[in-house]
């Protein structure tokens, strides 16, 4: 009789899950999977912004460079007393930039070579090739070359696809988006590849200054100092 009353306490005591508990403990895991899916999703997203806009910084960073240091032979063996607009050249409403130079100073002609700025497309090279004005030089389609493609106009975008709020955009991106211009600054007190003014100091030579800056001059990419054209129109 024992033994029997015994049993059925140990089975009375030794109950299953219920259906409420599965359903509470079912509900748990589902939050904690949507929460852990949301959060992949979320760095995946920063992820590509990073890396896209990492590709793009290094991409405009090596065209400017580049752009910067073939300026530098703009007005080189070209007579003093000739025209700026003949030796470096804005046109296009800013998206075109032309210089005339020598090759070498004992050359008997000139050689024109330039910058395109397409919005959306990128930033080209025109190959160097004989002229003898910058206002005049043409070139091809096919006589040009990419210094940076479609990658430098890249912007982040949040998750739904939206822009971020300009307190949220980023700092000091290196980025070509539509609305950038060449624009001659004048004559300054400058050095190459320097963004400093030194119109206060005599310590540097005067030389034209060549921006790529935004169309109402807010901001700049970069500002290139051209010493060998120290003339004024």
């Amino acid at each position: 009789m024992h033994a029997r009353t015994a049993t059925r306490i140990g089975r009375q005591q030794q109950r299953g899950q219920s259906l409420i508990s599965m359903m509470v403990g079912l509900l748990i895991s589902l939050i904690t999977i949507a929460a852990m899916m949301t959060l992949y999703k979320t760095m995946v997203e920063v992820s590509s912004n990073a890396s896209r806009s990492a590709l793009r910084d290094g991409q405009v960073s090596a065209a400017l460079l580049s752009a910067q240091m073939d300026l530098q032979s703009a007005g080189f063996g070209v007579p003093a007393a000739d025209s700026l607009n003949s030796k470096l050249h804005v046109r296009d409403a800013g998206k075109e930039l032309v210089w005339r130079y020598k090759a070498e100073l004992t050359a008997s002609g000139y050689v024109c070579s330039g910058l395109r700025l397409v919005d959306g497309e990128g930033l080209y090279r025109f190959t160097p090739k004989a002229c003898g004005d910058a206002q005049a030089a043409t070139w091809k389609s096919n006589e040009r070359h990419l210094l940076a493609g479609s990658a430098a106009f890249f912007t982040p975008m949040q998750k739904d696809g939206s822009a971020f709020a300009s307190g949220e955009q980023e700092v000091g991106a290196m980025s070509l988006a539509p609305g950038y211009v060449f624009s001659l600054k004048g004559e300054r007190q400058c050095l190459p590849y320097m963004q400093q003014d030194f119109s206060t100091t005599p310590a540097a030579a005067v030389g034209q200054q060549l921006a790529l800056e935004r169309s109402d001059a807010s901001s700049h990419l970069f500002l290139a100092c051209l010493p060998n054209l120290a003339v004024t129109i």
